[in-house]
């Protein structure tokens, strides 16, 4: 959390610190961050979320997740066809599913609104 806001030279910095996303003072030293981590149900499989993705880390905003729960919240940008996940391949539009850091083909389809409804009903079977 720290690095992430904090080290412009860390390589996710731009997603966090770039964007202005900070942390609480209190949180600046290691004992009252823990305090409320244990409270809330810290574990060693779990990891710091953001319930507002666009929000700072503070515990009102903070809680946490498993690390399929935090790939549902990720920022995902549109391809240059305008729609996550969705590309142009051939003469059809492909659509893949990135799901616990493995990606999934779908399909090809003859248009992007195709691709994007396929993805969709696809992303709902992996919950």
């Amino acid at each position: 959390m720290k690095t992430r806001c904090d080290c412009e030279t860390n390589k996710f910095y731009h997603r966090y610190g770039g964007r202005g996303i900070t942390y609480c003072s209190e949180w600046k030293t290691f004992a009252p961050f823990w305090e409320w981590a244990i409270a809330n149900g810290y574990r060693d499989d779990l990891t710091l979320d953001r319930i507002d993705n666009d929000g700072d880390y503070f515990p009102a905003n903070c809680k946490w997740s498993t690390q399929h729960e935090q790939s549902l919240n990720k920022k995902h940008l549109p391809s240059k066809t305008g729609a996550v996940g969705v590309r142009r391949h051939g003469r059809g539009y492909a659509a893949e599913v990135c799901w616990r850091r493995k990606y999934y083909y779908v399909g090809t389809f003859d248009t992007v609104e195709e691709a994007r409804i396929a993805r969709e009903a696809y992303k709902k079977t992996l919950k």
